[in-house]
């Protein structure tokens, strides 16, 4: 009787189940959701498994989005519009709530996890800084 032979998967394929990335809610605008997605593709597939973590994700995408809008505004804000009392005023609660939503942000990503100093302990980033300091740099040689 003739033994079964394993077959070796085909090349460049690599068995296993990597599960799937999160697509975003449909309560996400256009830009939301595509911020939803850079997000998403530049972590594992499993990294926003649970119901906690695309919430978070969800404030994430529109707290950047309000930033982003907010930063356009204030590009488009000419330099003549703050000398008069109300043009200042406008400008001040414009950079406020960047600030505020920018912020916001940042805070969310943190508690994602999302950002490198809340990846690394500060032992390990002063050894990671320490590290590059001692090497040297190819435009000094």
């Amino acid at each position: 009787m003739a033994r079964p032979t394993k077959t070796a998967p085909p090349m460049g394929v690599i068995p296993g189940n990597f599960g799937e990335r999160p697509d975003p809610p449909e309560d996400l605008n256009e830009r939301q959701a595509a911020i939803w997605r850079e997000t998403v593709a530049s972590e594992p597939t499993d990294f926003f498994a649970t119901a906690v973590t695309r919430a978070l994700l969800n404030d994430y995408c529109r707290h950047r989005e309000a930033a982003e809008i907010l930063s356009r505004t204030l590009d488009d804000f000419l330099p003549e519009w703050i000398k008069s009392e109300d043009g200042g005023k406008t400008y001040a609660m414009l950079l406020r709530a960047r600030q505020s939503e920018a912020r916001a942000a940042m805070t969310t990503a943190t508690k994602l996890r999302l950002t490198n100093q809340s990846r690394q302990t500060p032992k390990a980033a002063a050894t990671a800084a320490r590290n590059v300091a001692k090497g040297s740099r190819p435009w000094e040689s």
